[in-house]
């Protein structure tokens, strides 16, 4: 135990680990390059763009969240520990957090697709909502990776498991409210008297713990493999 605190095994654990932040990138990136690739294909053929504007939004909107962890995470690094400053970058990352699993729902636009491009579609927006789902799950992580040595093990998980039932909460009021994240400073007091209304709604409760248990259970399986992929 005492080599973990060594300054050689500590400068080697810290460069493996931004070894991999910059190998999960990439594939993010590659995932992502894929679904516009795909998207873009359809507008030039078809002629209808529709597709483009709505999945790239919502996978720009995705992709916030991580880059508000990456940027806090290099904050702290630089030397920048203040407790709010921790705190408010947590809260822009939990707002914005349910966009990235958001994407799922975009599946609900199948059964107004024409049956020709049915199974284009059908693959393009799984890769979208499989890009917004790992990118919701990676910049999770690196929240993870951020609180343990600050808050302990037990309450880390309670944070972080707190996170993914409120981000199914957030996929309700963003598909079925039609609320956005920005509406936390855009419209504040609308969005907490919608958010106090939503649980007499059974389908909120529904589909919060629906969504909510799938991304915990989700999380914990790509938290267990991150921490064990060098064994495989």
């Amino acid at each position: 135990m005492q080599t973990f605190y060594s300054p050689s095994y500590r400068s080697g654990f810290w460069e493996h680990r931004d070894a991999r932040t910059g190998k999960g990138l990439r594939i993010l990136a590659l995932l992502s390059a894929t679904g516009l690739s795909l998207v873009v294909a359809r507008g030039l053929l078809t002629g209808n763009w529709w597709f483009f504007i709505c999945l790239t939004w919502n996978l720009a909107l995705a992709w916030f969240p991580l880059g508000t962890i990456l940027t806090l995470r290099d904050l702290r690094t630089a030397g920048f520990r203040s407790p709010w400053l921790l705190l408010s970058g947590l809260m822009l990352w939990l707002a914005f957090l349910p966009n990235a699993p958001y994407i799922i729902t975009d599946l609900f636009h199948l059964k107004y697709i024409d049956h020709p491009l049915l199974w284009f579609d059908t693959m393009s927006i799984f890769i979208f909502a499989l890009t917004g789902l790992l990118t919701g799950l990676y910049s999770t992580l690196l929240a993870h990776r951020m609180l343990r040595p600050l808050v302990g093990y037990g309450y880390t998980w309670a944070a972080i498991t707190t996170s993914q039932i409120l981000s199914g909460f957030g996929i309700y009021l963003g598909r079925f409210g039609r609320w956005n994240s920005w509406d936390v400073l855009a419209r504040p007091t609308s969005l907490t008297r919608a958010i106090a209304h939503a649980y007499h709604d059974h389908l909120s409760v529904q589909l919060t713990l629906a969504y909510g248990f799938v991304l915990v259970a989700l999380y914990i399986a790509f938290y267990w493999y991150a921490a064990h992929d060098d064994q495989s």
